[in-house]
């Protein structure tokens, strides 16, 4: 009898197991894993300052959205390869990752590899983030194809605008440049000036012209300003189906392209620090810091981290912001971008991932942002005219950023899968010219090898 109840019971066991076991998984908590760079400077409130810490407010969050929250970090080369890899594996290792406005809305949005989120607005409401309060041009960067589906959400953001030293410019009589010909001017003004006073460890003005893809956010925007339209291929089309549709060709040799790519060339070249054809955005923060240039265009961030890490009291009490100018094609000179984050097509866990989203990018999130960094880089109006950044900046300063945010064109280049690659070669090419290379003869090679890319990807079939 004995042995007929320990059969019965031992076969209770094992029929049971597999749903107490499945029980006690369905109400384990899911692991939604972000991938981003920018360790201790993003989301320090979460994760503090080293990145790896599981603060209080990281915890509280876990329990609101029901899920627990892990990040990996990396520098942004690597974290975007391993954004690309994971992808294109279709491994779904990563729920929430870089997208980038400048990058991979256009490569990944195009290949289809991010969930589209307009949606989830509707069906999935957030009380973390409220898109009413976020600027349109910050949304619409993340649009793919332009003003179409938003495949990520905006953290810190920036437009351009042109940052100076007051001291100097009224020492010189010179005030903030509205055109590019005003901006020469006061370019050349400021070199006369140093020389003739004997200061020999500041120039007129500090750009960014490294090899690789940084120089082109920059440096486009000046093509964008001199033509007055984004004139990378004939008739100034920017999406895909637009360049196919019309087997529109690129025009890197043409005037409309080489008036602001020579524009961008010769300041770095004429008023810039030595060294300029390797400069990357630290550098020119570091050198502005310093107090060894009086301008700081067009990425004008740069210089509000500059203002954050000076010990050069000329610097931090007479610096000032001014919208960017325009150029002779009747368009500001552009630099535009979001860092932004999109949740991956292959995610196992989209609504969680998609709470967790709105809260890495919601209201909380940037108004910590601003609190910590006290940059007006942000995305949303109302943090924008928080007091400690009005307080920090005044009114006019604040009122001049969100113009230049509201007047800024997302789209001054083209929104192609193939961006990245046209990043990369039209930075290099850029650095080369700023270190004595022929124009001509450079824009001809950037010339061929993008019509030769454009037929490999089958543009012109």
């Amino acid at each position: 009898m004995k042995k007929k109840i320990f059969i019965v019971a031992f076969a209770l066991v094992l029929l049971c197991t597999p749903l107490l076991w499945a029980g006690s998984k369905a109400k384990e908590a899911p692991t939604i894993t972000i991938l981003a760079f920018a360790q201790g400077f993003a989301w320090p409130e979460l994760f503090g300052s080293t990145g790896t810490e599981r603060t209080d407010l990281l915890k509280k969050l876990e329990e609101e959205v029901g899920c627990k929250i892990e990040i990996e970090w990396g520098d942004e080369t690597a974290v975007r390869q391993k954004v690309l890899t994971d992808l294109i594996a279709h491994t779904g290792r990563y729920d929430i990752m870089l997208a980038g406005s400048a990058a991979g809305i256009q490569a990944y949005g195009h290949g289809g590899f991010l969930e589209p989120l307009d949606n989830y607005f509707k069906n999935h409401p957030s009380k973390y983030f409220d898109e009413k309060d976020v600027f349109d041009k910050y949304l619409d960067a993340n649009r793919m194809p332009p003003g179409e589906t938003l495949y990520a959400l905006p953290y810190y953001s920036f437009g351009a605008g042109i940052m100076y030293r007051k001291d100097l410019f009224d020492r010189y009589g010179l005030r903030p440049p509205e055109t590019t010909d005003e901006l020469f001017n006061v370019l050349e003004t400021l070199k006369r000036g140093f020389a003739k006073d004997g200061l020999k460890d500041i120039y007129p003005v500090t750009m960014r012209g490294a090899p690789g893809e940084e120089p082109t956010l920059d440096l486009t925007g000046f093509v964008y300003a001199y033509s007055g339209y984004a004139s990378w291929f004939e008739g100034g089309y920017i999406t895909a189906k637009d360049i196919k549709d019309n087997k529109a060709q690129p025009i890197f040799t043409s005037d409309d392209f080489k008036a602001g790519f020579k524009a961008f060339v010769d300041i770095c070249k004429n008023y810039g620090p030595p060294g300029s054809s390797t400069h990357t955005w630290v550098d020119m923060m570091n050198i502005y810091a310093a107090g060894k240039a009086a301008i700081l265009m067009p990425s004008a961030i740069n210089a509000y981290a500059a203002l954050g890490i000076t010990e050069n009291p000329d610097v931090k009490n007479n610096t000032r912001f001014a919208k960017s100018p325009v150029g002779p094609g009747g368009k500001q000179i552009q630099s535009f971008w979001t860092f932004s984050m999109g949740i991956n097509k292959d995610s196992k866990n989209k609504v969680e991932a998609w709470h967790v989203l709105t809260y890495l990018t919601g209201k909380d999130a940037m108004q910590a942002f601003a609190d910590r960094t006290q940059w007006p880089n942000v995305t949303m109006r109302s943090v924008l005219y928080s007091d400690v950044l009005v307080d920090r900046y005044g009114e006019e300063e604040i009122r001049l950023n969100e113009e230049s945010i509201l007047e800024a064109d997302p789209y001054y280049f083209p929104y192609i899968p193939e961006l990245t690659e046209y990043a990369d070669k039209i930075g290099t090419a850029a650095s080369r010219a700023i270190a004595g290379a022929d124009i001509d003869a450079i824009l001809m090679e950037l010339q061929t090898w993008s019509l030769g890319r454009m037929f490999k990807a089958g543009y012109y079939k």
